[in-house]
């Protein structure tokens, strides 16, 4: 037995000095470092080195989905220019309420990504945010065109970059958040009467001590002409004479011109502990043309106008902390001269958010009303036009809060534009207020369910023809019509 186990340590030990000896004939390899993703310690939760590198990127999202309630109304979109004072027509467009979707769906995906990079002069920042809708219902227009059903309006997918833009040493350029706005919607799901435009920017933002900061912007004018165009009132004789009772069948067809000057935009502001305020200006060139004129009298068959727009806003935000953590107020104001989408970002008065909000008579809103002499020329008269928001936002839990909102506007417009019959191109002054209030719950972090009511009311006068009545509307057509809305939403942040 002794003599067997001396025998296998013998070979043990053999085989191992073979085994070293063939070991060390084989070329020895180290492991590649392993390569860790690091925290970023200097930007904030979220973000992370890209390997190899000394950027810091966030990749984040949201998933939005929504259904809507509209009470609808039966909606009349005017058509002027064929009629005249001897014999007017009430002509456009009538969509019964029925034919009208009164609810819709809506989902929408985002992703956003944020690279940062320490430098010299401070940080070089890019951000892009690229987001897909599926919009139905009256999300999509709400059978609106030319009086579709619901059947027919199957909705459809909008594809769009929402944001994307390069910021280093106080230089802004890309697609940003216009830095004339300042509340932009912040809380509710409907629009109200405020700013809140994406746009094309090149920008530079001086910053002071004490959170101070100016910043000028020259943003694309385009991003703020009105879909609807120009308004247009023709004159037949060349005399710019309503009481005469001049009719309107040459019809004129002024139309934005291309951009020559782009919106400039100046902007002071302030952030502290307390909150924010700002203050914002912005020229607004309305650079129009039109023509073919349709006389071979006139020798010049195209005739131009310009007239200068502008905006000025005005807004503050106030913490609450003494009620409870998150709370705070946000009262804004403003005026605007021909440039509407800085008073209002929903394209007119009855309009809402990817819908019509309110049926009724249409009031189709313009930065400016064409004025023809009859000659192959033009005037412009500017609309104009104020607005005042506010929104109170209190958590009474951590995972139950309210937002409490409205806001009202005017718009005008000059004593011809007003003193011509609506059927021949006039556009009578209105006002509207929303009132809404906002539920919503947060089970956990960044999952959100959220309620909103709003109510909504236009007050509006029918442009008409000095001494005469306004052409009465079609039957069933409301002057000053008015709406409730609710909505639900679920969204999760990532």
């Amino acid at each position: 037995m002794k003599l067997f186990k001396q025998i296998l340590l013998t070979s043990a030990v053999g085989l191992a000095g073979i085994a070293g000896a063939q070991a060390a004939d084989l070329p020895f390899r180290k492991a590649a470092p392993v390569e860790y993703v690091r925290v970023c310690d200097w930007t904030g939760a979220g973000y992370f080195y890209i390997p190899g590198t000394d950027t810091c990127l966030k990749v984040g999202g949201i998933i939005r989905a929504e259904y809507a309630y509209i009470q609808n109304n039966s909606a009349f979109f005017p058509t002027p220019g064929v009629s005249t004072v001897a014999a007017p027509r009430a002509t456009g467009t009538f969509i019964p309420g029925r034919s009208r979707d009164a609810s819709g769906f809506f989902a929408r995906g985002r992703i956003d990504a944020d690279a940062r990079t320490q430098t010299a002069y401070g940080t070089l920042r890019t951000y892009v945010r690229f987001q897909i809708d599926r919009l139905q219902g009256n999300y999509s227009g709400g059978g609106v065109a030319g009086g579709q059903n619901s059947f027919a309006n199957q909705g459809g997918n909008n594809a769009y970059l929402d944001k994307g833009f390069i910021q280093f040493a106080g230089f802004t350029a890309g697609r940003v958040q216009s830095f004339f706005d300042f509340y932009a919607d912040n809380y509710n799901f409907e629009g109200i009467a405020n700013s809140d435009e994406s746009n094309n920017v090149f920008a530079y933002t001086a910053t002071f001590g004490g959170g101070f900061s100016a910043t000028i912007s020259v943003e694309d004018r385009n991003g703020r002409n009105l879909g609807q165009n120009i308004g247009n009132i023709a004159f037949g004789n060349g005399a710019i004479n309503p009481a005469a009772g001049l009719n309107g069948l040459a019809g004129a067809n002024a139309v934005y011109a291309g951009e020559t000057i782009p919106d400039v935009v100046g902007v002071l502001r302030v952030d502290q502990a307390w909150g924010a305020a700002q203050i914002s200006a912005a020229y607004h060139d309305v650079n129009t043309v039109a023509g073919p004129l349709g006389n071979v009298a006139i020798a010049n068959q195209f005739a131009n106008s310009t007239t200068e727009g502008f905006a000025v806003q005005g807004g503050v935000q106030i913490k609450l902390p003494m009620l409870a953590a998150g709370d705070d107020l946000w009262i804004e104001g403003g005026y605007q001269e021909g440039a509407y989408l800085y008073q209002d970002s929903s394209n007119y008065l009855n309009a809402g958010f990817n819908s019509l909000a309110l049926g009724g008579f249409q009031h189709i809103d313009r930065d400016a009303v064409a004025i023809g002499n009859g000659t192959g020329g033009y005037t412009l008269q500017k609309g104009s036009g104020f607005h005042v928001m506010g929104a109170l936002h209190h958590y009474f839990t951590p995972q139950f809060h309210d937002v409490l909102f409205g806001s009202y506007e005017t718009i005008g417009y000059g004593n011809i534009v007003k003193n011509i019959d609506w059927t021949r191109g006039g556009i009578g002054d209105a006002s509207e207020f929303r009132v809404g209030n906002q539920f919503i719950f947060t089970p956990v972090h960044d999952l959100n369910f959220g309620v909103e009511v709003i109510y909504m009311r236009i007050d509006q006068t029918l442009a008409h023809e000095l001494g005469q009545a306004a052409t009465a509307l079609p039957v069933g057509v409301k002057k000053n019509p008015d709406a409730f809305e609710a909505r639900l939403r679920v969204e999760r942040d990532f």
